[in-house]
Formats: structure tokens, sequence, C-alpha cells
């Protein structure tokens, strides 16, 4: 292999990576469809369009066996009152073997009363094309409904802050 494919190469490969991995690129997202339907705890439904923030609305997809998922609630209990604030919403999607499981779940991790929980039926989420061996996974929609930004793995405090941050300015 020549030098100059080399090059050529390496430079795809690095802005795949930054493509996908920092800026959280999801070729499958674009506009995700308000009408999906959603299920709390006490089967009522709902759609997305009606539990979306007025600014923003970020969803998690989370399993009861994931461990990686307890840690990253404590990062975003440290931005509920600006989410709350900004009136940025929080769907909580959690998978687990029942509703009494995730409920108990819930209950020992004492998520706010303002975050939505919903139950996650389907191992498979065709509208966001995510399956639940990738949890966490979070999607960060505007309030126009527009995927900006979806990514599996940890979600820092300062990373969602930032996340946060840029779909109030992108709303302006």
């Amino acid at each position: 292999m020549t030098l100059k494919k080399l090059i050529i190469l390496v430079v795809l490969a690095l802005t795949a990576y930054y493509v996908v991995y920092v800026k959280g690129f999801n070729p499958f997202s674009t506009k995700i469809d308000g009408n999906i339907t959603l299920y709390n705890l006490e089967d009522k439904t709902f759609s997305l369009n009606e539990v979306a923030g007025e600014s923003g609305t970020f969803v998690f997809f989370m399993g009861t066996w994931c461990p990686v998922c307890v840690r990253e609630i404590s990062a975003l209990k440290e931005l509920t009152e600006f989410f709350r604030k900004n009136k940025i919403n929080i769907l909580f999607c959690v998978h687990g073997e029942s509703k009494d499981e995730i409920r108990q779940w819930l209950y020992q991790r004492d998520i706010p009363w303002d975050w939505k929980t919903f139950y996650w039926y389907n191992t498979y989420e065709p509208a966001f094309h995510i399956d639940v061996k990738g949890v966490p996974y979070m999607v960060a929609m505007n309030k126009k409904g527009e995927v900006t930004f979806s990514k599996a793995g940890g979600f820092p405090t300062n990373y969602l802050s930032k996340l946060a941050l840029d779909m109030l300015e992108s709303n302006k």
C-alpha cells in the first residue's frame, strides 16, 4: 500500500470515528414519528408528541439488569432542575422482566417524580433502531422532533449539559 493510500484510509477512519462517536450521528434517525406509542407502568398509552418537552426531549433507554444504567441515573439527577427550568423533558424507557420489577428498580433509585417513565415492552425499538443489548442508549430531540444526537453508552453530566445547551441554542 502506498503512503498516499494509507493517509487517505487513516483520514477516512478518523472522520468516521468523529462523526459517529464524537458527534453521535445516527444515520437511521433524523425525524422521529411523534405518534410512537409509549406505555406507562399503569398501561396507559401516550404518544411521543404528548410527552415531549416544550424545548426538547431526552429519551433514555435502560435495562434493570444494566449496571452502567444505574450509574447514569446520578448524572441525570444532577441536571433535573436544569431540565425543568428549560422545559426539556426526560423520558425514561426501562426494560425488565415485569412491570413490578421495573417499579421496584425505579423506586430503589429514587427517580424524580416528573421524569416520565415507560415500560419498554419489546427487545427492539424500531423507531429508534436500538436493541436492549445496546443499553444505556440516549436520544436527544429538539422541539421539532428531530434527532439531534443519539448514542449508546455513558452520559457524564458535562456531556448532557452541553447537549442540552446545544438543543436550546438550536431552538432560537
